[in-house]
């Protein structure tokens, strides 16, 4: 029998991330990643805020939306399909 991959098989391998909550109501886990990067030449760094969700669970958000990751709000930037889309990788700022 093969194994079949719906959201909710998904998200156990986001079982232990964040608590994210959508403008409307939706909650979900996800994993924030806060990566630093050098920029500017090696003059600056700037921290990047990339969540891993299901795919299903941030279809909605786009440019602009606000979403709440463990109480922290922030602004979406971009909304990215990974791999075979069953995951995506929203990049985000601090609000």
């Amino acid at each position: 029998m093969p194994i079949t991959e719906d959201k909710e098989t998904l998200r156990i391998y986001l079982q232990d991330g964040k608590t994210c909550t959508i403008e409307n109501g939706i909650v979900f886990p996800g994993h924030l990643d806060t990566a630093d990067d050098v920029i500017a030449g090696g003059t600056a760094i700037s921290t990047e805020y990339i969540l891993t969700a299901v795919t299903e669970d941030v279809s909605a958000l786009s440019r602009g939306s606000t979403i709440t990751v463990d109480s922290v709000k922030y602004t979406v930037r971009e909304n990215l399909l990974t791999d075979d889309g069953s995951f995506s990788q929203v990049l985000l700022s601090k609000t």
